[in-house]
């Protein structure tokens, strides 16, 4: 029974074939990108083990793969059958459901649908894993191809890696993986030479096994500590160019993934958002002139921002985001549905990023949809339209990433604004919020510059033009004192600061007034190319700016920064910008898709063009792709996996000198007086080559055939009057039985003499 048990190649290849599939297809389950991926692991071993058996089968490959594609499909029915649908469920049901979700996603690839099934991802994964499996046993068991087994489950293990921003660190998998690939790789040309050596009746010790892999386990090691000392590149922008492109067909593809496979678990951590939940009012502003995107437009716009994130409440200096729901919307969902307001206009913008790992989707006030699945932050006002307040891509952007989103303009006259009423919505009471350190002289500076007017429209302009006009605008200003709160700090003590100032000041004196106000971080509008109808973005174009709420025509924005343009709007003189098209205050019968014409969305091939302005130079983005990965795990593990396959080839090499030096009589000997030296034996060149080999044979006592055939061979190539007689004789089946004899010979001698060394050393100190 045991005979029949054994194998060839070795149980510790066996094992090691598998952890690699499981490794790969536990990380898979350990992303969580969707419940029930415990379905992999039992795949994964059930494919491993047929393939197993079909390799040690005499079925031809072909057959055997055609019994592998029958026991996949019996195997996977089973697993799914019996994990995913209810116990009472006839079997004929299930199959015939799980025939029906295959053909309804197909139609949705097809027909450009987005599929919300998460059991066709586990469905297509378990297939994929089936496959790995099936190979990863073929390949070391029937036709042994190392690669075809080490990187198909290495590459989509290192993909998941990569895209994975979720909090579990999955980079010790793929560092175990990579230890693992090389032990396997060992192994396996272990077996090779072990195949050898038994077909040529070459004696060796089962040690020897466990010495390779002892030293395959201490190189991988090594191989890992060395890459996670690789040090840090700097920031390039050739190299973001080289390695952080992404091709036009690369994203049609991601777009595609995210599409079909929607329902699958997103992380939004590691990203390098600019705008966080908070707005502190500090000291100096520090940016730089890094290039942030560039957003496409039909035509020049009256006037741009482009938004961030909206603040709500402010308290002890500093503005906080509302506490909203997180959803997530699709495209095919429509429009995010928003309290409907009148004297709008609908743009679509298709932006270019230029941040790497980014999260922010930008766009014009308001943005009430996106060609991307998106998560919006929100709460609920009484009818259930979201108020938003933060609009993040459900998957990280990385650096040259495009998006589109739409945005509903305000473009209302200044007429309307004045005639709007003060008639508000009960959500609306949250923007009326006073911190409780605003100085009475605020309150009274609102109340004296407001008291001439009867409108809010012209309330508001009033304290905007004071700001504008009385406080200077510096950047560079000190924080304000602790015990001052720093709106008060701007207009009364140093009667200077920047956009978050300028904004909050605003924001807190309209609130004195009643007046509903809230501060909006973004960009402000950039540097517009004509020839392209681009606005292009920097990190210098950072702005705060306020948005002010009318009844019937929502929030408002308005420019209180004095180094920033104003936005004009039309006198109105009984017109609105809207071309008539009136929409009732909070209610209305339109259909929220008829206010998104077809003609206003833009073809995906009618996005940036490649022939548009190529900006250079200082234009670069000076961050590097690999400045914001933490802890640069794909450096690392592409160094891995590049120290694998130097490792493969090294060995290789290694191998083949060996055999040429050990396969030549005269070099052969002259290895034998390095060993013996290696061993301590220090000969006199008086001596003969047969008194060398006895002192060597006295040394290594197992090893005495081998030394005297070596020798003896030796003597005749160098003094024979016939050396041709030795060229006849192979020194390479006698130094596969020396070779661990001698190796085992030195280590003894090493350690011992070590330990002769420890005790001079000892009785030198006592």
């Amino acid at each position: 029974m045991m005979q029949r048990l054994k194998i060839t190649e070795g149980w510790t290849t066996f094992f090691l074939a598998l952890t690699l599939v499981l490794l790969s297809s536990f990380t898979v389950y350990q992303a969580d990108l969707t419940s029930g991926l415990q379905i992999l692991l039992y795949t994964t071993t059930a494919a491993y083990i047929a393939g197993f058996f079909l390799a040690q089968s005499n079925f031809s490959s072909r057959t055997a793969v055609g019994f592998s594609i029958v026991y996949g499909a019996f195997v996977l029915a089973l697993l799914i059958g019996l994990i995913f649908y209810p116990a009472d469920m006839l079997w004929r049901e299930r199959i015939l459901d799980m025939l029906q979700r295959q053909l309804e996603w197909l139609n949705k690839a097809i027909n450009g649908g987005t599929s919300r099934d998460g059991l066709i991802f586990i469905m297509h994964t378990s297939i994929i894993y089936w496959v790995l499996g099936y190979t990863a046993a073929w390949y070391t068991f029937r036709n042994l191809r190392i690669w075809r087994v080490v990187l198909p489950s290495g590459i989509l293990l290192l993909s998941v890696v990569y895209y994975y921003y979720g909090p579990k660190p999955l980079w010790l998998l793929m560092a175990l993986y990579i230890i693992t690939a090389l032990l396997y790789i060992a192994r396996t040309y272990l077996s090779e030479q072990e195949i050898e050596w038994r077909h040529a009746f070459v004696r060796y010790k089962r040690a020897t096994t466990v010495n390779f892999l002892v030293s395959g386990f201490i190189v991988a090691l090594l191989a890992m500590i060395g890459s996670g000392l690789l040090p840090t590149p700097t920031a390039s922008a050739a190299l973001n160019d080289a390695i952080g492109g992404r091709s036009a067909a690369w994203q049609s593809l991601e777009d595609t993934w995210t599409r079909l496979f929607s329902s699958l678990r997103s992380y939004g951590g590691s990203v390098n958002d600019p705008y966080a939940g908070t707005l502190a009012l500090g000291g100096p502003r520090n940016v730089g002139n890094t290039l942030v995107m560039d957003i496409r437009v039909a035509e020049q716009l009256p006037y741009a921002y482009w938004q961030a994130t909206t603040f709500q409440t402010y308290e002890n200096g500093q503005w906080l985001t509302p506490d909203g729901e997180q959803v997530i919307h699709i495209p095919d969902d429509g429009l995010i549905q928003t309290p409907l307001t009148a004297g709008r206009e609908i743009i679509t913008q298709t932006v270019r990023n230029y941040i790497p790992n980014t999260g922010t989707l930008f766009g014009m006030p308001e943005i009430v949809g996106s060609d991307k699945q998106v998560f919006v932050t929100s709460q609920r006002d009484d009818r259930g339209a979201n108020l938003i307040s933060h609009i993040q891509s459900r998957y990280v952007l990385q650096q040259g990433d495009e998006y589109v989103t739409y945005s509903r303009m305000s473009v209302i006259d200044q007429d309307s604004l004045r005639s709007a009423g003060q008639i508000y919505p009960s959500w609306i009471g949250d923007y009326l919020q006073m911190g409780e350190s605003i100085s009475p002289e605020t309150k009274a500076l609102a109340s004296q510059l407001t008291a001439p007017y009867d409108n809010n429209y012209d309330k508001v302009i009033a304290v905007r033009d004071y700001l504008r006009n009385n406080i200077e605008y510096n950047d560079q200003i000190a924080a304000p004192p602790d015990n001052v709160d720093p709106v008060h700090y701007v207009l009364f003590d140093i009667q200077e600061g920047y956009c978050n100032y300028y904004a909050s000041a605003m924001a807190m004196m309209l609130r004195s007034e009643g007046i509903p106000a809230r501060v909006v971080a973004g960009y402000a509008s950039g540097e517009f190319v004509p020839d392209a109808n681009v606005y292009r973005v920097r990190a210098s174009d950072a702005h705060t700016w306020v948005e002010v709420f009318f009844p019937r025509y929502g929030w408002v924005p308005f420019e209180p920064t004095a180094s920033i343009s104003v936005v004009n709007r039309p006198a109105g003189e009984g017109e609105t910008a809207t071309d008539g098209n009136e929409i009732a205050p909070f209610e209305t019968d339109l259909n929220r898709d008829e206010l998104l014409p077809e003609d206003d969305v833009l073809n995906p091939d009618d996005r940036l063009a490649d022939n548009a302005p190529v900006f250079e130079g200082d234009t670069a983005v000076e961050q590097s792709l690999f400045s914001t990965l933490d802890p640069f795990t794909l450096l690392r593990t592409i160094g891995a996996f590049l120290i694998v396959i130097l490792s493969g080839v090294a060995l290789y090499l290694a191998n083949r000198i060996n055999n040429r030096i050990e396969g030549d009589v005269v070099e052969s000997y002259g290895r034998l007086d390095k060993w013996g030296t290696w061993l301590g034996l220090h000969t006199n060149p008086a001596q003969t080559p047969f008194e060398r080999a006895d002192s060597l044979s006295t040394a290594v006592p197992d090893g005495v055939q081998p030394i005297r055939n070596l020798t003896s061979h030796y003597v005749v190539k160098t003094y024979s009057p016939r050396p041709q007689e030795a060229d006849e004789f192979t020194p390479n089946d006698d130094w596969r039985t020396l070779r661990p004899l001698m190796l085992r010979k030195i280590i003894a001698h090493k350690y011992e003499a070590g330990l002769q060394r420890l005790r001079r050393f000892r009785r030198r100190f006592r």
